[in-house]
């Protein structure tokens, strides 16, 4: 079961999923998918470097995983919004 769940806890991973967690609660699965999309673009183009090069130059900065756990939280925040509140979940 280890296995299964390491890719959580390498890097900040159990954030992603709060932070989209919060987003889907609030704003809805879209906002948690744009808001997961744009902050792995930005890692993607500046590689963690303020100013550096271009992470795509080197094909490296978009991580999956981090963007597959601010997905999860996101829709596990809008699924909670829709069952418990009753609201819509877009």
């Amino acid at each position: 079961m280890k296995k299964y769940f390491k890719w959580l806890t390498e890097s900040n991973r159990p954030k992603h999923i709060l932070v989209g967690f919060f987003i889907g609660l609030t704003l809805g699965v879209v906002a948690a998918f744009t808001a997961a999309f744009s902050a792995e673009m930005k890692d993607w183009l500046w590689n963690g470097k303020r100013g550096g090069t271009f992470g795509w130059i080197k094909g490296n900065g978009f991580d999956w995983l981090d963007f597959i756990a601010t997905i999860i939280g996101g829709i596990t925040g809008a699924l909670f919004r829709y069952l418990v509140l009753g609201t819509s979940i877009c």
